[in-house]
């Protein structure tokens, strides 16, 4: 499981969503401070650096990094994370430091090389595009209930549910049902939360091979986000 992040990690974790990129970017930001030997905000130099980062990263899809714990987090879930993904670098960065970490629009506007006003336009554009996506409307305990209700058989997907994994990303109740359904024959499922949200971890001679992040709105669950990949989830288990 993940520990809690610092300021800095944070920062630099949602602007990038994996945590080795967002450990490079904090170290490269410190090595760039000690070496200018100028007084700096930490903050602004990890946000220097992750757009960097974003502005060369490839630009093919790859499930992000969900913080994963036993009880209740307050980092954010799969499906902002992808959706963050989905940005441009310049959306990104805006919308992560104005509505994440409060910083007025004439401090993000040099980070991303606009004026004020067009900055908030950036992040006007990112914020429509966030939140057009699925967000849960109950807590996590009224989670848990759904998704132990569709542990159980219940019927209780939303008509237009999304599935998103590395590999496929489907639309619609009857689409997403036969996929979701393997959940339920899946041996060693642990209850964790992911960003957040609700989830499922799945295991094999206890160790985590799967993980599913749910989330609920109207008591019905609204996406499904998963990671299949082995070595994804291992590296989320076995931090370094």
């Amino acid at each position: 499981m993940i520990g809690e992040l610092d300021q800095e990690d944070r920062l630099a974790y949602r602007l990038l969503g994996r945590f080795a990129e967002a450990a490079d970017a904090v170290r490269e930001a410190r090595r760039k401070i000690e070496k200018t030997g100028e007084p700096s905000w930490l903050g602004t130099v990890v946000a220097r650096v992750s757009l960097t980062m974003l502005r060369v990263r490839d630009k093919g899809f790859a499930m992000p990094d969900p913080v994963v714990s036993k009880g209740p987090n307050d980092e954010v879930g799969l499906g902002v994370l992808t959706a963050l993904d989905a940005l441009t670098p310049d959306e990104r960065v805006a919308y992560v430091l104005h509505d994440m970490f409060e910083e007025p629009f004439e401090q993000v506007a040099p980070l991303i090389g606009r004026t004020p006003l067009a900055a908030l336009q950036v992040e006007a554009r990112a914020r429509q595009r966030v939140a057009s996506r699925p967000a849960s409307d109950v807590d996590l305990d009224g989670q848990r209930d759904v998704v132990d209700a569709f542990m159980a058989g219940k019927d209780v997907l939303d008509p237009d549910v999304t599935l998103r994994s590395e590999e496929i990303w489907l639309r619609g109740s009857g689409m997403v049902a036969p996929r979701a359904a393997v959940l339920r024959a899946t041996p060693c499922v642990e209850p964790a939360v992911v960003g957040g949200e609700a989830g499922l971890v799945s295991t094999v001679e206890g160790r985590p091979v799967a993980l599913v992040a749910f989330t609920v709105r109207e008591r019905k669950i609204a996406a499904i986000h998963a990671i299949t990949d082995r070595q994804h989830v291992d590296r989320l288990f076995s931090p370094e």
